[in-house]
């Protein structure tokens, strides 16, 4: 007889973070909307873009998609690793300037950051221990536990520690960090990822590090990459993405770095690299050539600042929700070199006791903090992604 994958029988059972957000929250917003008919619900709970696309990009996708209309210029199936071009444009136009030397053969390409948290996870075995931020983004725990693993430990992230976690006191085999965080808005310093890659040189680990938020860093002094730090190429691995810095969410674009001096137990340099790109030809036939032609195109010079332009527009937002909130009398962390605000509410309040306050008092939306891990009891998270006159309404019904 047939068995079903028990794997993802369990991670069902549990209930998966989209299925939580999507049936209890909307749950709470359709009871809600009945009785105040005439009042919008401000949504601040997606992580997702607003803004339109850059110029510059519109334009190549246009380009790209009428060259698919003519025998002469229509084109298949591309590189599984990605466009050339787009490869050495993120090696040239994103690293280069950071004093960052990639080669285009250790990028991948994926159509996303979160297909790519996924696949990366298949280059290591079942019983290797990982650890986990808490509060965390929850897909990271979902994809290990669809693989199979089950030696998880968590980091715990709090007021505390300014929501950067100390490195595990034990030994572990993979570390997952994201930074800027979601869902607690904070931002680690140079001198904490150095921690982290010491740790992982000195025990012989992997970092899977989440840079998505990066292009929100607009303090000097803050590392945008985890190759800013000494010897990170020994032992990590970055996963980048296109759609919160160039509003590609509905493109899907992003890429991971496998640099070829990454190197695990019974490997040698290049291995991890190839082994990746094996993976790949076997699993995924490249993402969109029309989304790949609007990556290029954002990465030149002239969109890179149109690109930045939106971001601040989405860090205005920030200061003016963050502003409003805290003069409200909510303790708010995060909206600084990063598009997330997390909301803590008062002393013995639950996070679904905080939900309901910004629903009742204000129509605002966000997501429990609970939902993101234990330790994010008593929070909520907020995005700023949405509409400036939105979060200007919101704050006037505060």
């Amino acid at each position: 007889m047939t068995t079903k994958n028990q794997n993802l029988s369990n991670l069902f059972s549990s209930s998966t973070f989209a299925d939580m957000v999507r049936n209890k929250l909307m749950q709470k917003i359709e009871g809600h909307q009945p009785s105040n008919p005439q009042k919008k619900i401000y949504m601040m709970a997606w992580g997702d873009t607003t803004h339109p696309l850059p110029a510059k990009v519109v334009e190549a996708l246009v380009d790209a998609a009428t060259k698919l209309g003519h025998q002469s210029t229509y084109t298949g199936y591309g590189e599984f690793e990605g466009n050339i071009k787009l490869r050495e444009a993120i090696c040239n136009n994103y690293y280069k300037h950071r004093n960052i030397d990639l080669e285009p053969e250790e990028i991948f390409v994926s159509d996303g950051a979160q297909s790519a948290t996924f696949d990366i996870q298949e280059l290591f075995g079942l019983d290797n221990v990982v650890a986990l931020q808490d509060p965390i983004y929850p897909p990271y725990l979902e994809a290990n536990i669809l693989a199979g693993r089950n030696k998880i430990i968590y980091l715990e992230c709090n007021q505390g520690n300014n929501f950067v976690p100390d490195v595990p006191q034990s030994k572990v085999d993979i570390i997952y960090l994201c930074f800027p965080n979601n869902p607690t808005g904070a931002v680690a310093t140079k001198e904490q990822l150095k921690a982290f890659v010491d740790y992982a040189i000195t025990n012989k680990s992997v970092i899977i590090f989440d840079a998505v938020y990066n292009a929100f860093i607009t303090d000097p002094n803050l590392p945008k990459s985890i190759y800013e730090v000494e010897g990170a190429t020994e032992c990590a691995i970055e996963i980048g993405s296109f759609s919160k810095m160039a509003g590609f969410s509905g493109l899907r674009l992003g890429w991971s770095v496998i640099p070829f001096t990454l190197t695990v137990e019974s490997t040698v340099a290049r291995e991890l690299t190839q082994m990746y790109k094996i993976s790949q030809s076997i699993k995924f036939w490249g993402a969109s050539n029309l989304a790949q032609e609007g990556g290029i195109a954002a990465l030149s010079q002239q969109c890179q600042q149109e690109c930045q332009a939106i971001v601040n527009y989405y860090l205005e937002n920030a200061r003016i929700l963050k502003e409003g909130l805290s003069a409200f009398g909510l303790t708010c962390f995060g909206g600084t070199n990063n598009p997330y605000i997390w909301v803590k509410g008062t002393e013995g309040m639950s996070s679904w006791e905080v939900f309901n306050q910004l629903l009742l008092k204000a129509d605002i939306v966000g997501i429990p903090g609970s939902l993101f891990g234990s330790s994010g009891e008593g929070f909520l998270r907020l995005s700023t992604l949405g509409n400036r006159e939105d979060m200007e309404k919101a704050m006037n019904n505060l």
